[in-house]
């Protein structure tokens, strides 16, 4: 240490080691500060040598019985926590897009079993023959709970593909477990006694069991994987004959429409044995006994209705063919039956999209499977095993210890407080089972197969309600000049940090990934209005979709169209967003010593053009144009807004800026072109021009909903999913698989003035 001391006084006495505070020193005088400066650094020694000196007395303790016992108390109930986590925010990420949600959920996942495998070898180390009993005891109805059905089984869609590495990880937590028990391996083949063979028994059925207890969330995963499997190949071959056999259909009572809900069963009330049915949406809308005759009647057949679109969505993931998709049929199901009753049609399609989810990110899968009583008896059984034996280990505990310690209080209290959260995420888990769609549509099932139903059971978990929501009902929110610099800058801070370095896992394949000064996200919940108009919009268009330019000729705004005329999508978006944006100002600042009334057009078109500009920021996958494309457009066009408008701006002098600023028609920035589609639009008549931007931006948001990356679509579920979702699937249910290319008639095109050339 002298050495050191000596050191660091020649270093800062050295000639020419000036300190810039004193200027006015010569080279060979030492400054106050430096001397400062020293004493500073001794003391930071001192307590860096303390740290060390407490680490390395930390460690020896870290071996010891009392430090060993600590780390697996620790470890066990921050596992147990971790499994809380996935077991609820597994399920309530569906109908929420909180990022801290996602990170923590991502953390759950990740750290988890490698924790769990490290705890149970920890514990058989264990010097306490006591206290390892009782963490013996709980570790075994742990590693139960750990393969329950509802589970979670996948953070991301490609983890599903991972089955084979989840099988390992649950084959060694078992058998650590075992190791941990200390086996006597000679007694598991030695049958000649009855308490050898008892304990043979015992063995193997536990280690058979907890084998079997992950069988489920094994098989979920490998069917949320594969489109080889007997049930899409049913539903493919069905559907490729379905249209024969039923010609005649009716698109407001369903029948003819013969989608399949169930594969063939036996038919229990049928004289002839072995006769098999299939449960088709015609079939079950068609039925009034049961419990379809009961005031639930109509949920439940909306239910399997939903069950079976699901089934058919499936299809796109995996990149099946839909010859269904040509047929009048089709077309009709969606727009004369299903918006009939809007608010049904999105009923519908929640549902639906809440089955997809739970097929690709839980073990739900398993429960509509011939053996999906056994989610109900195994949740049963083990809701029964955590307080036995909880209770016969604490009171092994007090009976066998043999030396009495203050820390067997707190080991027995741990190992309580651990059993009493397995059990009340058990109860948790099953009650979510009862109350889900699933056991709806095994409800169903049972009765139209005429099999026997435990009526008044049944009855009263099909009247369940459901904690969790089919989705977050909100649609996501920006606006580009509108939230040029606003930031909220810890939230953003830390999604722009784990953006940059966890991109792949957390989702962030946005701009914010890569930009610090990105504003965050927001969003508003979904009006009906906005629903009905864009209902109401698609049965006017009869499923023809247009960007734009049918609206602008309904209204007789043809010299609008040369914004409709774009090379990409999403040029066409943000020069009508910016417009829409520079009309609300424009309203906001004529209303400003007024009662702003809020008028039905204005809310429809802000909220889509808003929404619109949200998907082009946070979800490019999502939209037409390629991702990269949509990614640069919207930063080229972010960039040329921040270099006109400085940080010091409010929105009314962005406003006073974009209508006396003085423009040339040749100027092929997006960012002008959407400032003169905006004067275009504010030389109509007030309101009127509301009109004309509603219309636009409900056939826009239809426009853009087709899209081939299914992955995509079903990615986003798990993080409370996106409107556009939703509507994807109502017109992929209606046939439209992609969207038409329009071109515009010489005549039309002649007749457009606008005061810019298009930019074709």
């Amino acid at each position: 240490m002298a050495h050191c001391r000596s050191f660091v006084l020649f270093f800062l006495l050295w000639p020419g080691q000036q300190c810039t505070s004193c200027p006015s020193m010569h080279n060979d005088q030492p400054c106050e500060q430096m001397m400062m400066n020293e004493s500073d650094f001794f003391h930071f020694s001192e307590s860096k040598v303390s740290v060390t000196k407490a680490a390395e007395g930390f460690i020896p303790w870290l071996r010891t019985e009392r430090g060993i016992i600590t780390q697996v108390e620790v470890f066990f109930v921050l596992s147990v926590l971790l499994h809380a986590v996935q077991v609820v925010f597994g399920w309530w990420r569906r109908c929420s897009s909180n990022a801290y949600i996602k990170h923590s959920l991502w953390l759950a996942y990740t750290i988890n079993p490698p924790l769990l495998i490290y705890t149970l070898g920890l514990a058989r180390s264990s010097p306490s023959v006591a206290a390892s009993e009782l963490l013996r005891a709980c570790a075994f109805p742990f590693v139960m709970a750990l393969g329950s059905t509802n589970y979670m089984t996948a953070y991301s869609v490609d983890d599903n593909k991972q089955y084979t590495r989840r099988s390992v990880q649950q084959l060694l937590c078992v058998l650590s477990l075992v190791a941990m028990w200390k086996i006597d391996v000679s007694k598991l083949t030695d049958f000649r006694s009855i308490m050898t063979l008892v304990y043979s028994v015992a063995v193997y059925f536990m280690v058979a069991l907890m084998i079997s207890m992950n069988g489920g969330r094994i098989y979920a995963s490998m069917a949320a994987n594969s489109s080889l499997d007997k049930e899409s190949r049913n539903v493919q071959v069905h559907m490729k004959s379905e249209h024969m056999e039923s010609t005649n259909y009716d698109p407001v009572t369903l029948a003819g429409y013969g989608y399949l809900v169930c594969e063939k069963i036996d038919d229990s009330s049928s004289t002839r044995p072995g006769r098999q049915i299939e449960i088709t949406v015609d079939r079950i809308w068609a039925c009034d006994e049961g419990p379809l005759a009961t005031s639930d009647g109509k949920k439940l057949k909306e239910v399997c209705l939903s069950f079976a679109l699901f089934r058919l969505m499936r299809r796109r993931f995996f990149g099946l063919s839909c010859p269904e998709s040509k047929l009048q049929k089709t077309r009709d199901l969606v727009l004369k039956g299903l918006l009939l009753d809007y608010e049904a049609a999105y009923r519908v399609i929640e549902a639906e999209l809440a089955f997809a989810h739970d097929h690709f990110f839980t073990g739900a899968t398993f429960g509509n499977t011939e053996l999906g009583k056994c989610t109900i008896l195994l949740g049963t059984a083990k809701a029964v095993i955590y307080p036995v034996t909880i209770l016969a280990s604490v009171k092994d505990f007090y009976i066998h210890r043999e030396n009495k310690s203050n820390n067997s209080s707190g080991i027995a209290l741990t190992a309580i407080l651990i059993m009493l959260v397995l059990l009340a995420l058990e109860l948790l888990q099953l009650y979510l089972y009862l109350s889900s769609d699933w056991a709806k549509v095994q409800l169903v099932r049972r009765s139209i197969s005429g099999k026997d139903v435990t009526f008044v059971f049944d009855m009263f978990y099909s009247k369940l309600p459901q904690i969790f929501g089919y989705w977050q009902n909100k649609i996501g929110q920006h606006a580009l000049l509108n939230d040029l610099h606003r930031r909220r800058y810890i939230a953003n801070t830390i999604r722009s940090i784990s953006g940059r370095f966890f991109p792949e896992h957390l989702g962030y394949q946005t701009v914010s990934s890569r930009s610090t000064d990105f504003p965050g996200p927001k969003h508003i919940q979904l009006t009906t209005d906005v629903k009905l108009a864009i209902a109401q919009t698609f049965k006017v268009s009869n499923g023809h979709l247009s960007n734009g330019a049918f609206s602008l000729r309904r209204n007789a705004q043809c010299g609008l169209l040369w914004a409709c005329q774009q090379e990409y999508h999403t040029s066409t978006m943000l020069i009508w967003h910016i417009a829409t944006e520079y009309c609300d100002v424009a309203r906001s600042c004529e209303r400003k010593e007024q009662d702003d009334v809020s008028v039905p057009n204005h809310v429809i078109a802000t909220t889509l053009s808003n929404y619109c500009a949200y998907l082009i920021a946070f979800a490019p996958e999502l939209l037409p144009d390629e991702e990269l494309d949509t990614r640069i457009i919207f930063e080229v066009v972010r960039c040329d807004a921040q270099n006109i408008f400085s940080k010091q701006m409010a929105l009314q002098e962005m406003y006073g800026m974009m209508t006396s600023c003085n423009v040339q028609p040749s100027d092929e920035r997006i960012l002008i072109k959407g400032i003169l589609l905006g004067r275009q639009l504010q030389e109509i008549e007030h309101e009127v021009n509301w009109k004309i931007l509603a219309d636009f931006w409900t056939e826009m948001i239809l426009y853009i909903a087709p899209s081939h990356n299914a992955k995509a679509h079903i990615e986003h579920l798990a993080n409370g999913g996106e409107f556009l979702t939703h509507l994807w699937a109502l017109l992929l249910h209606a046939g439209i698989l992609q969207r038409e290319q329009h071109s515009f008639d010489e005549d039309e095109e002649n007749t457009v003035t606008v005061k810019v050339e298009p930019h074709l």
